[in-house]
């Protein structure tokens, strides 16, 4: 997630960020877990697990009817009895779960707390009945007793029936007067690595999500007035007067997102072999948005490696906080979309565009090490506007992030998102102070070592997921003490 563009934080951002365009002058954090370990190998078709899903949307009640069968694939080197998923709608059920700072929560329900859940109809596999519990401390996770041993290298088949309801929420999951925000809403298996099984739950700072590449074949069936951003390619699409049904693939992605609208103005245009696709509601800067979209495309495509998928989507949400990223899609909050905050919106477009990178292609633990993406994500944003716009802004941007950790009390930039108080020390932490941190290594290191690494980074670890240690490694690989680079910010 970008840097929380709250009205409150947003408003001294946008006085600091326009400064250091104008008069020069504004995230990384880099948790060295020696115990940390790399989460999976090299992704293949065997080892990848496949969603197929089918979606009924329910305009009058905001529900999903779905239907999901998994092909997991055990690639760890024990016999799983027990298999584990998020079930994060559940964290919207009650009003002490939100996953918001309680200072947001007015933003977060502008018309009042409502509640969003999922409802587990049946899990099956070969048509017999599984047992299950719902854990986790806002009842959001599943354990699946498996019906025998799955044994390394093995898979199994899991169907599930479930109801989703989505509340009226302006956070990633949820309705506002705009957009309907479908993320993180169907049963994610949990990530099984070395330390065992990763059950955290929905946090409230950063993004608490950690997830393996997996294959989704999904079948959605929507009324016909709405138009749909997706995750993924649409491979076909059939309507009649009141439905449209759309078939979805989304091959090697940690997630699979969507959002609803019946408001959206559709840009379109293409960089080499990608469709890039905008969402707008405000039809007077769909043609700007859609320039940045392929601009961050292209500029990162040259600084680390070449985007791997063939669509992108840019969306227009009613999404207070900012920006949030999944993959092949962003999700952008509405409210930017206007000439005045056109810095602000081409800033989180270019963030967001980042961490399909930093994120989406490589995975990490993003509440245990949130720095492995977020602060390499808000340095590339520093290095969006520098290749754009020229030496000279990045520059500026970089002294603007100098000055703001050092007038505000800043810490340890390698702590876990819990660790923190509240999002805007977070933010300066693992983004602005992060981000100085990596501009500190690219410093010393120069250029060529600096992006010829984190290019070897990127086509190493495609679509897996990996960890604080195995970064280092890559660079002490080069020759680069990083531990001793960057001592100052821990």
């Amino acid at each position: 997630m970008v840097i929380n563009f709250s009205k409150k934080v947003r408003k001294n951002l946008s006085r600091i960020l326009v400064l250091a365009l104008l008069i020069g002058g504004g995230g990384l954090y880099l948790q060295r877990d020696k115990k940390s370990v790399q989460t999976s190998n090299a992704v293949t078709e065997k080892s990848i697990n496949r969603y197929t899903m089918d979606v009924v949307f329910d305009d009058q009640t905001k529900r999903l009817m779905c239907n999901q069968n998994i092909e997991y694939a055990n690639n760890t080197k024990n016999d799983l009895d027990k298999i584990y998923f998020h079930i994060y709608p559940n964290a919207f059920s009650r009003k002490e779960f939100a996953p918001f700072e309680k200072s947001e929560m007015k933003q977060a329900y502008p018309n009042g707390f409502n509640e969003g859940y999922i409802d587990l109809k049946n899990i099956l596999n070969n048509n017999e009945k599984l047992e299950y519990k719902i854990k986790g401390e806002k009842n959001d996770l599943l354990e699946i007793k498996l019906d025998k041993q799955l044994k390394p290298g093995d898979k199994t088949s899991i169907d599930m029936k479930y109801n989703v309801k989505i509340p009226n929420s302006e956070g990633r999951f949820g309705y506002g007067d705009n957009t309907i925000n479908v993320t993180n809403w169907f049963p994610i298996a949990c990530v099984q690595d070395e330390r065992g099984w990763n059950l955290k739950g929905y946090e409230t700072l950063g993004d608490p999500f950690y997830s393996e590449t997996s294959d989704f074949y999904i079948n959605i069936l929507i009324p016909q007035k709405y138009k749909m951003g997706s995750t993924g390619k649409v491979v076909s699409e059939k309507s009649d007067k009141e439905k449209k049904l759309y078939k979805i693939e989304a091959k090697k992605v940690r997630d699979f997102a969507f959002v609803l609208s019946t408001k959206f103005d559709i840009n379109r245009d293409s960089y080499k072999d990608v469709s890039i696709n905008t969402y707008n509601l405000n039809k007077e800067i769909s043609g700007d948005v859609t320039k940045i979209a392929k601009d961050s495309i292209k500029i990162f495509s040259e600084l680390f490696g070449k985007y791997p998928y063939d669509t992108y989507s840019v969306v227009a949400s009613d999404f207070y906080i900012g920006g949030m990223e999944y993959p092949t899609l962003v999700m952008i909050d509405q409210s930017l979309y206007n000439k005045k905050d056109k810095f602000l919106l081409e800033y989180v477009i270019a963030h967001e565009t980042a961490h399909q990178w930093w994120y989406s292609v490589i995975g990490n633990d993003e509440i245990s090490e949130p720095w492995l993406d977020e602060a390499l994500t808000e340095y590339s944003t520093v290095l969006y506007f520098e290749k754009k716009y020229g030496k000279e802004v990045g520059d500026k941007l970089i002294k603007t992030m100098e000055i703001q950790t050092k007038n505000q009390i800043c810490e340890n930039i390698f702590k876990p998102t819990t660790k923190y108080k509240d999002s805007t020390e977070y933010s300066l932490n693992v983004y602005t102070k992060g981000a100085v941190a990596f501009n500190e290594v690219r410093n010393k290191v120069g250029d060529k070592v600096f992006f010829d690494t984190l290019k070897q980074y990127y086509s190493t670890y495609m679509y897996q997921n990996v960890n604080g240690a195995k970064f280092v490694e890559m660079w002490n690989s080069k020759g680069v003490d990083i531990d001793k680079i960057i001592r100052e910010y821990k």
